[in-house]
């Protein structure tokens, strides 16, 4: 007789798992049928004990266990998956029925029983092994390809993870060629029978095979998985938005361990965490890191706050002089343009020029944007949406003297389209393009258009999938206003791929050259970078030299403070700094953070693991959070 702890398949149950037990046959990863309410439902069963080993315990319990009369049990996912997803519930301090919920895909688990699958045990003959490399696009992935090449003479199978929807599109078209039959593409942007098709073709294919996907098919069972690759692996997408907020990228080192297969991180610009961690041979090269970033691209960092000029409503130039030329040239050659704009709206802060104030929502408290409509001029809020005239005054001091700062992606197509009437522009930000689809087909457009302007926010960045003749950045510098330690990281970041799509001319305009991120963007000096940054690190006991919870408390804001007081006391000995949210209202609710700072390797420590699993569901729990904001 076993006991069985299960997840429960179905909506609107408040508990996690539950238990059961039975005397059929039955292992972790498989789906069973189990009654609840007076109804059958399926369950994946996360762990199984025999009843004699826990017979006090059974005793003891406050509720009667249900039997399973009938096991009709199949496969759904890997003993591996499981195990490696209770080893995540440990580090994330949450549960293991919250980590599987979060990575098994919603369509997989509701048309389970149409995805049976026989266990197939291969026999990895290497030690489990991890590595990083740190190359141009191009570059890694003509280094994927040969190891793809190499793993199926083998007869192991390769699992590709990318961040975004778009990013397995375009590498999708560069890996696959010569295996395209074996080449399998899951990602959240499929329908339903999409995916379900797509899953059964994988578990079904005797041939060795190369899965593009994101984080949330890692529980597809290929038992001949040699190697897992996580490319991008700077992206912040890769860590979830929502509770028990899951990092893919330390899923997949955990799974990879238990599978006993390879993985290797890639990206142009590895997390400093990451080129640490290999300093400390965690990692090893699967070719020498790349420090050097290199670009055909005549480069000039123009530094906005010498220039003078502008008009009464906009009192410092937004486009400079080097930027205008540039566009007329691009003009006169038929040739294309991408222009990077940091912001949407016409500006990003507005302030009163008589206190001070910044003008803020009056829901979240968070800086409104000044927006253009064809009728009158609004702030909105890009927390929590609200909308209101820009025509009023003051909220401290009843002034009209507001002034709007800053540059926001309408104020750029504002400006360029009153110097260049008869240029083609096009625009991507979640204004202009709200769905992806959308955002594809104006990027196609603006290729399709010899002499067009394209204008884009970050989305942007990820549509682009060909060179372009000049790039410029129009704006950047609100970045560096962001009170977070990996700002300088991100910005980068952002420098570095908008850099990769020049082929022939890269500008910069910023009113802080300063910036020691922006020359090494431009130098394409990575070394330098990261040694500024690792050395920061150390000095404010950041990341990778400590380990970081978040917790997170919303409500009234009194009972708010009263309970991260009481929090304080309940986790001592371990400090908290308590601070309040970067915008601490949203939906008329007030936020406060409590931070945990504890060695790198002190996690987990299983004292206050104890203590943060206790805590009240209404307390969010963020382990190595992507920001403190």
């Amino acid at each position: 007789m076993k006991l069985l702890e299960v997840i429960p398949i179905m909506k609107g149950i408040s508990k996690e798992t539950l238990t059961y037990f039975t005397s059929g046959e039955v292992s972790a990863g498989s789906i069973v049928r189990v009654p609840l309410r007076k109804k059958t439902i399926s369950a994946i069963v996360l762990s199984l004990q025999e009843v004699s080993e826990v017979k006090s315990s059974i005793k003891e319990s406050s509720y009667s266990i249900k039997k399973i009369e009938k096991i009709n049990s199949f496969g759904l996912v890997l003993p591996e998956f499981i195990e490696a997803s209770k080893e995540m519930a440990t580090y994330l301090a949450s549960s293991t029925g919250s980590v599987i919920n979060s990575i098994i895909p919603k369509n997989i688990l509701l048309d389970s029983e149409k995805l049976k699958f026989e266990t197939k045990s291969v026999a990895h003959s290497r030690p489990h092994e991890k590595f990083v490399l740190q190359d141009d696009d191009t570059d890694r992935c003509v280094s994927y390809r040969s190891l793809i090449r190499e793993e199926f003479a083998k007869g192991l199978s390769v699992f590709l993870c990318l961040p975004t929807i778009q990013d397995i599109k375009k590498t999708f078209e560069t890996l696959s060629r010569g295996v395209e039959q074996y080449t399998f593409v899951l990602h959240g942007g499929l329908s339903k029978k999409e995916t379900v098709d797509t899953w059964s073709k994988i578990i079904n294919e005797p041939h060795p095979i190369l899965i593009i996907a994101t984080g949330s098919f890692l529980s597809v069972p290929r038992s001949d998985l040699g190697t897992i690759i996580v490319d991008k692996e700077n992206s912040s997408a890769y860590k979830s938005q929502a509770r028990p907020y899951l990092d893919i990228r330390k899923f997949s080192e955990i799974l990879s361990e238990k599978m006993k297969a390879r993985l290797v991180f890639g990206d142009l610009l590895l997390r400093t965490e990451t080129i640490w961690r290999h300093g400390q041979g965690e990692f090893i090269e699967f070719s020498p890191l790349k420090f050097r970033s290199l670009s055909t691209a005549a480069q000039e960092i123009i530094d906005m706050k010498k220039l003078k000029g502008g008009s009464k409503e906009s009192p410092f130039k937004i486009i400079s002089q080097q930027l205008e030329y540039m566009v007329i040239e691009n003009q006169e050659n038929n040739e294309h343009m991408f222009m990077f704009v940091a912001r949407r709206g016409l500006s990003p802060t507005t302030v009163c020029n008589d206190c001070g104030n910044i003008v803020i929502c009056s829901v979240c408290k968070a800086p409104t944007v000044l927006h253009r409509s064809n009728k009158e001029n609004f702030f909105l809020c890009h927390r929590c949406g609200e909308r209101r005239s820009a025509m009023e005054k003051c909220a401290k001091c009843d002034s009209w003297n507001l002034t709007a700062l800053g540059i926001g992606m309408e104020r750029v197509h504002q400006e360029l389209s009153g110097k260049f009437p008869s240029m083609k522009i096009f625009r991507i930000d979640s204004d202009s393009a709200p769905t992806q689809k959308i955002a594809t087909k104006t990027v196609e457009s603006f290729y399709e258009s010899p002499g067009s302007l394209l204008l884009g926010t970050e989305m942007a960045l990820l549509c682009l999938r060909e060179k372009i003749d000049s790039v410029a950045i129009v704006s950047i510098d609100s970045f560096f206003s962001l009170p977070d330690f990996r700002i300088n990281e991100k910005v980068l970041n952002i420098l570095l791929k908008t850099r990769s799509f020049a082929s022939r001319n890269f500008l910069i305009q910023t009113r802080d050259a300063s910036q020691k991120v922006i020359e090494c963007a431009t130098k394409g000096n990575l070394a330098e970078f990261y040694r500024d940054e690792i050395k920061n690190r150390k000095e404010m006991e950041y990341p990778p030299f400590s380990m970081l919870i978040k917790i997170t408390l919303s409500g009234e804001k009194k009972k708010i403070s009263e309970e991260m007081q009481k929090l304080e006391k309940y986790l001592a000995p371990f400090p908290l700094a308590i601070f309040p949210a970067f915008t601490p209202f949203a939906k008329g609710k007030f936020s406060m953070h409590a931070l945990i700072k504890i060695p790198r390797n002190r996690w987990v420590d299983e004292a206050l693991l104890g203590k943060l699993r206790n805590l009240p569901l209404q307390f969010s729990i963020n382990v190595d959070p992507e920001s403190l904001l």
